[in-house]
């Protein structure tokens, strides 16, 4: 790598945040966000290449260790089930989201601080 050329550089932050020994991060934001546009659970494990036995082990974890229900699904019925956020997990997401959105645009501005030419 030389040094006084960045062109090709980038980088790549994964925000957690932490409580108790546990964490909520991008992997939990991601299936809740794609439950949010899709209101199906399997097809959020889907999008992310998840068996829907992983992804059910990784949204329990998140709710035991946060304490509260991160969703509400319906099992079966005319077109088959759906998931929706509750209002728990959807402020959640809200603050994760904007909390992450922020802290890029500043990490944007020291990258360009630093590794800009």
């Amino acid at each position: 790598m030389n040094l006084n050329s960045y062109e090709d550089l980038n980088y790549n932050a994964k925000i957690k945040i932490v409580f108790n020994n546990s964490a909520f991060g991008p992997g939990v934001a991601k299936i809740m966000s794609l439950v949010k546009e899709t209101n199906k659970l399997s097809e959020a494990y889907k999008v992310m290449g998840l068996s829907p036995s992983k992804g059910w082990k990784i949204i329990k974890r998140a709710e035991e260790e946060l304490g509260f229900p991160l969703f509400i699904t319906v099992v079966g019925g005319k077109g088959g089930g759906k998931s929706e956020l509750t209002a728990e997990g959807e402020e959640l997401l809200s603050k994760y989201q904007s909390f992450v959105n922020e802290l890029n645009i500043e990490a944007e501005k020291l990258f360009h601080k630093y590794f800009s030419s």
